[in-house]
Protein backbone atom coordinates (compact mmCIF):
# COMPACT_ATOMS: atom_id res chain seq x y z
CA UNK A 1 0.00 0.00 0.00
CA UNK A 2 1.14 3.39 -0.23
CA UNK A 3 1.02 6.48 2.22
CA UNK A 4 1.58 9.93 2.61
CA UNK A 5 2.97 11.85 5.82
CA UNK A 6 1.20 8.85 8.20
CA UNK A 7 2.94 6.48 10.99
CA UNK A 8 1.97 2.50 10.49
CA UNK A 9 2.98 -0.44 12.03
CA UNK A 10 5.38 -3.05 10.34
CA UNK A 11 3.72 -4.85 7.55
CA UNK A 12 1.73 -7.91 8.38
CA UNK A 13 2.74 -11.49 6.93
CA UNK A 14 0.77 -12.73 3.95
CA UNK A 15 1.38 -15.05 1.08
CA UNK A 16 3.16 -13.64 -1.37
CA UNK A 17 1.77 -12.36 -4.81
CA UNK A 18 3.32 -13.43 -7.07
CA UNK A 19 3.98 -11.14 -10.57
CA UNK A 20 4.21 -13.21 -14.00
CA UNK A 21 7.21 -10.58 -15.18
CA UNK A 22 11.14 -11.11 -14.25
CA UNK A 23 12.53 -8.96 -11.80
CA UNK A 24 14.26 -7.87 -15.38
CA UNK A 25 11.41 -6.64 -17.13
CA UNK A 26 10.23 -4.92 -13.53
CA UNK A 27 13.19 -2.86 -13.54
CA UNK A 28 13.27 -1.79 -17.19
CA UNK A 29 16.89 -2.17 -17.44
CA UNK A 30 18.27 -0.85 -21.08
CA UNK A 31 21.37 -2.14 -21.51
CA UNK A 32 22.57 -5.16 -22.76
CA UNK A 33 24.56 -7.86 -20.01
CA UNK A 34 27.63 -7.15 -22.14
CA UNK A 35 27.07 -2.98 -21.80
CA UNK A 36 26.41 -4.07 -18.33
CA UNK A 37 30.15 -5.89 -18.26
CA UNK A 38 31.65 -2.78 -19.04
CA UNK A 39 30.88 -0.36 -16.01
CA UNK A 40 33.52 0.03 -13.47
CA UNK A 41 31.65 -1.04 -10.47
CA UNK A 42 34.60 -0.73 -8.71
CA UNK A 43 35.35 2.29 -9.17
CA UNK A 44 32.10 3.86 -8.86
CA UNK A 45 32.09 2.20 -5.32
CA UNK A 46 35.16 4.02 -4.41
CA UNK A 47 33.80 7.08 -5.78
CA UNK A 48 30.84 7.00 -3.07
CA UNK A 49 33.38 6.18 -0.33
CA UNK A 50 35.52 9.01 -0.78
CA UNK A 51 33.03 11.43 -0.43
CA UNK A 52 32.36 9.87 3.08
CA UNK A 53 36.16 9.89 3.95
CA UNK A 54 35.78 13.67 4.18
CA UNK A 55 35.36 15.52 6.89
CA UNK A 56 32.45 17.79 7.96
CA UNK A 57 29.58 15.29 7.39
CA UNK A 58 28.10 16.01 10.92
CA UNK A 59 25.85 18.81 10.44
CA UNK A 60 23.54 17.14 7.47
CA UNK A 61 23.98 13.98 9.47
CA UNK A 62 22.31 15.66 12.44
CA UNK A 63 19.67 17.00 10.59
CA UNK A 64 18.69 13.67 9.23
CA UNK A 65 18.12 11.96 13.03
CA UNK A 66 14.44 12.49 13.01
CA UNK A 67 14.32 10.26 10.14
CA UNK A 68 16.31 7.68 11.62
CA UNK A 69 13.51 7.64 14.56
CA UNK A 70 11.10 7.38 12.24
CA UNK A 71 12.42 4.23 10.30
CA UNK A 72 13.40 2.10 13.86
CA UNK A 73 9.73 2.48 14.89
CA UNK A 74 7.74 1.70 11.68
CA UNK A 75 10.53 -1.10 11.86
CA UNK A 76 9.14 -2.31 14.75
CA UNK A 77 12.75 -2.32 16.53
CA UNK A 78 12.37 -3.26 20.26
CA UNK A 79 13.87 -4.85 23.29
CA UNK A 80 15.72 -7.75 21.91
CA UNK A 81 15.28 -7.28 18.57
CA UNK A 82 18.17 -7.89 16.59
CA UNK A 83 19.16 -4.51 14.12
CA UNK A 84 21.51 -3.86 11.42
CA UNK A 85 21.99 -0.60 10.28
CA UNK A 86 23.27 0.00 6.54
CA UNK A 87 25.18 2.81 5.35
CA UNK A 88 25.13 4.21 9.03
CA UNK A 89 27.30 7.11 8.68
CA UNK A 90 27.89 7.75 12.35
CA UNK A 91 24.83 5.76 13.58
CA UNK A 92 21.60 7.80 13.54
CA UNK A 93 19.62 4.41 12.77
CA UNK A 94 21.65 2.11 15.24
CA UNK A 95 21.21 4.81 18.01
CA UNK A 96 17.68 5.01 17.62
CA UNK A 97 16.95 1.43 17.61
CA UNK A 98 19.60 0.94 20.73
CA UNK A 99 17.94 3.51 22.25
CA UNK A 100 14.46 1.42 21.96
CA UNK A 101 16.46 -1.90 23.07
CA UNK A 102 17.51 -3.51 20.25
CA UNK A 103 20.72 -5.19 19.95
CA UNK A 104 22.41 -3.36 16.91
CA UNK A 105 25.12 -3.71 14.89
CA UNK A 106 26.23 -1.12 12.16
CA UNK A 107 28.42 -0.54 9.05
CA UNK A 108 29.39 2.15 6.85
CA UNK A 109 31.72 1.48 3.46
CA UNK A 110 33.93 4.33 4.81
CA UNK A 111 35.82 3.72 7.33
CA UNK A 112 35.79 7.12 8.92
CA UNK A 113 32.58 7.17 9.16
CA UNK A 114 32.61 3.47 11.20
CA UNK A 115 35.12 5.50 13.39
CA UNK A 116 33.00 8.16 14.24
CA UNK A 117 30.36 6.07 14.56
CA UNK A 118 31.86 4.15 17.20
CA UNK A 119 33.52 7.28 18.86
CA UNK A 120 29.55 8.66 19.06
CA UNK A 121 28.14 5.45 19.86
CA UNK A 122 30.88 4.52 22.45
CA UNK A 123 27.66 4.43 25.37
CA UNK A 124 25.94 1.86 23.63
CA UNK A 125 26.72 -1.64 23.12
CA UNK A 126 26.70 -1.26 18.92
CA UNK A 127 28.91 -3.83 17.07
CA UNK A 128 30.44 -1.59 14.60
CA UNK A 129 31.88 -2.73 10.95
CA UNK A 130 33.41 -1.87 7.40
CA UNK A 131 31.24 -3.18 5.14
CA UNK A 132 29.87 -2.45 1.22
CA UNK A 133 25.77 -2.41 1.27
CA UNK A 134 26.29 -4.31 -1.99
CA UNK A 135 28.07 -7.48 -0.22
CA UNK A 136 27.40 -7.58 3.50
CA UNK A 137 29.59 -9.67 5.70
CA UNK A 138 26.54 -11.30 7.47
CA UNK A 139 25.37 -14.32 7.05
CA UNK A 140 21.74 -15.32 5.85
CA UNK A 141 18.60 -14.34 7.95
CA UNK A 142 20.62 -12.54 11.11
CA UNK A 143 18.61 -10.02 11.96
CA UNK A 144 14.93 -9.50 12.69
CA UNK A 145 15.56 -5.76 10.89
CA UNK A 146 18.11 -4.25 8.61
CA UNK A 147 17.54 -0.65 8.17
CA UNK A 148 18.78 2.12 5.91
CA UNK A 149 18.31 5.74 5.60
CA UNK A 150 19.75 6.97 2.44
CA UNK A 151 22.98 5.40 3.09
CA UNK A 152 21.95 2.29 0.76
CA UNK A 153 20.93 4.30 -1.64
CA UNK A 154 23.98 5.20 -2.71
CA UNK A 155 25.11 1.86 -3.39
CA UNK A 156 25.92 1.55 -7.43
CA UNK A 157 24.14 -1.55 -7.49
CA UNK A 158 21.00 -1.09 -6.41
CA UNK A 159 19.56 -4.32 -7.55
CA UNK A 160 22.87 -5.98 -5.88
CA UNK A 161 21.92 -3.74 -2.67
CA UNK A 162 18.85 -4.62 -2.48
CA UNK A 163 19.17 -8.52 -2.40
CA UNK A 164 21.44 -8.21 0.17
CA UNK A 165 19.67 -6.06 2.69
CA UNK A 166 16.87 -8.76 2.15
CA UNK A 167 19.41 -11.59 2.41
CA UNK A 168 20.41 -11.08 5.85
CA UNK A 169 17.04 -10.27 7.53
CA UNK A 170 15.34 -13.55 8.87
CA UNK A 171 12.56 -14.77 6.93
CA UNK A 172 9.58 -12.68 8.60
CA UNK A 173 12.02 -9.99 9.05
CA UNK A 174 11.92 -6.73 8.88
CA UNK A 175 13.46 -4.28 5.44
CA UNK A 176 13.07 -0.57 6.05
CA UNK A 177 14.82 1.99 3.49
CA UNK A 178 14.47 5.69 3.21
CA UNK A 179 15.43 7.68 -0.13
CA UNK A 180 15.14 11.30 -0.90
CA UNK A 181 12.22 11.19 -3.25
CA UNK A 182 13.56 13.26 -6.51
CA UNK A 183 11.76 17.10 -6.23
CA UNK A 184 12.88 20.06 -4.60
CA UNK A 185 16.07 19.54 -1.98
CA UNK A 186 17.74 17.29 -1.21
CA UNK A 187 15.91 15.09 -4.07
CA UNK A 188 17.20 16.98 -7.15
CA UNK A 189 20.56 17.51 -6.07
CA UNK A 190 21.80 14.26 -8.27
CA UNK A 191 19.99 15.84 -11.78
CA UNK A 192 21.97 19.41 -11.11
CA UNK A 193 24.73 17.07 -10.74
CA UNK A 194 24.74 14.91 -13.50
CA UNK A 195 26.52 16.48 -15.84
CA UNK A 196 29.61 17.63 -13.99
CA UNK A 197 30.10 14.25 -12.11
CA UNK A 198 28.19 11.78 -14.84
CA UNK A 199 27.30 8.30 -13.62
CA UNK A 200 27.77 5.76 -16.52
CA UNK A 201 24.42 4.64 -18.74
CA UNK A 202 23.09 1.70 -16.58
CA UNK A 203 23.71 3.32 -13.19
CA UNK A 204 20.34 5.09 -11.54
CA UNK A 205 21.40 7.99 -8.71
CA UNK A 206 20.67 7.29 -5.59
CA UNK A 207 17.36 9.74 -5.77
CA UNK A 208 15.69 6.82 -8.14
CA UNK A 209 15.37 4.42 -5.08
CA UNK A 210 12.99 7.98 -3.81
CA UNK A 211 10.59 6.93 -7.04
CA UNK A 212 7.86 4.78 -5.88
CA UNK A 213 7.93 2.57 -9.66
CA UNK A 214 11.49 1.97 -8.56
CA UNK A 215 11.36 1.19 -5.09
CA UNK A 216 8.31 -1.47 -5.95
CA UNK A 217 10.43 -2.88 -8.97
CA UNK A 218 13.58 -3.30 -7.17
CA UNK A 219 11.57 -4.54 -3.73
CA UNK A 220 8.49 -5.83 -4.43
CA UNK A 221 9.20 -9.31 -6.07
CA UNK A 222 11.85 -9.79 -2.73
CA UNK A 223 9.21 -8.64 0.28
CA UNK A 224 6.25 -9.35 1.41
CA UNK A 225 3.45 -6.32 2.39
CA UNK A 226 5.45 -3.48 0.62
CA UNK A 227 4.57 -0.14 1.76
CA UNK A 228 5.61 3.08 0.82
CA UNK A 229 5.37 5.72 2.70
CA UNK A 230 6.41 9.64 2.22
CA UNK A 231 7.10 11.64 4.55
CA UNK A 232 9.05 14.95 5.25
CA UNK A 233 11.99 16.05 7.70
CA UNK A 234 12.70 19.87 8.14
CA UNK A 235 16.21 20.44 7.09
CA UNK A 236 17.39 23.99 8.84
CA UNK A 237 21.06 25.45 8.50
CA UNK A 238 22.00 28.99 9.03
CA UNK A 239 22.72 30.17 5.55
CA UNK A 240 22.36 29.09 2.41
CA UNK A 241 26.45 27.97 2.59
CA UNK A 242 26.26 25.85 4.96
CA UNK A 243 23.06 23.78 3.21
CA UNK A 244 24.93 23.77 -0.05
CA UNK A 245 28.21 22.88 1.42
CA UNK A 246 26.25 19.91 3.34
CA UNK A 247 24.59 18.74 0.08
CA UNK A 248 27.49 18.97 -2.31
CA UNK A 249 30.15 17.70 0.17
CA UNK A 250 30.17 13.74 -0.46
CA UNK A 251 29.98 14.27 -4.17
CA UNK A 252 33.41 14.74 -7.02
CA UNK A 253 33.14 18.46 -7.76
CA UNK A 254 35.76 20.56 -8.79
CA UNK A 255 35.63 23.98 -7.13
CA UNK A 256 34.57 24.88 -10.81
CA UNK A 257 32.05 22.51 -10.71
CA UNK A 258 30.12 23.57 -7.80
CA UNK A 259 29.88 27.40 -8.78
CA UNK A 260 28.35 26.16 -11.97
CA UNK A 261 25.63 23.94 -10.30
CA UNK A 262 25.08 26.91 -7.48
CA UNK A 263 22.75 28.96 -9.54
CA UNK A 264 20.05 26.04 -9.93
CA UNK A 265 20.72 25.58 -6.39
CA UNK A 266 19.87 28.83 -5.54
CA UNK A 267 16.63 28.46 -7.82
CA UNK A 268 15.31 25.49 -5.91
CA UNK A 269 16.10 26.53 -2.48
CA UNK A 270 14.10 29.97 -3.77
CA UNK A 271 11.01 27.85 -4.33
CA UNK A 272 10.96 25.85 -1.11
CA UNK A 273 12.52 27.43 1.87
CA UNK A 274 10.31 28.57 4.70
CA UNK A 275 13.02 31.40 6.19
CA UNK A 276 14.01 34.78 5.37
CA UNK A 277 16.86 34.35 7.12
CA UNK A 278 18.90 30.85 6.97
CA UNK A 279 17.58 27.72 5.43
CA UNK A 280 14.59 25.57 6.55
CA UNK A 281 13.41 22.91 4.09
CA UNK A 282 10.73 20.39 4.01
CA UNK A 283 12.88 17.57 2.64
CA UNK A 284 10.57 14.62 1.17
CA UNK A 285 11.56 10.93 1.25
CA UNK A 286 10.22 7.61 0.99
CA UNK A 287 10.39 4.73 3.46
CA UNK A 288 10.09 1.72 1.35
CA UNK A 289 8.63 -1.28 4.18
CA UNK A 290 8.31 -4.80 4.06
CA UNK A 291 8.73 -8.28 5.11
CA UNK A 292 11.16 -10.70 3.97
CA UNK A 293 8.86 -13.80 2.39
CA UNK A 294 9.57 -17.28 4.79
Amino acid sequence: MTGRDVYGKPPKRRPRAHAGISRRSLLGFRLTSTARRDIDWHALTSRVRAGWERDGHAPFLRALEPVADVVAELAGTGPGTRVLDVGAGDGNAALAAARRGARVEACDLAPAMVERGRQRCGGHEIEWRIADAQELPYPDGRFDAVLSTFGATEAPRAVRTASELVRVARPGGVVAIAAWVPRGLPGRVDELVEPYAPLPDGVSPPSEWGRQATARARLEPLLDELQLLTRTVPLRFPSPDSFFDALLRPLPLKPSDRDAIRPGLERLLASCNNRSRGVEVGARYLIALGRRAP
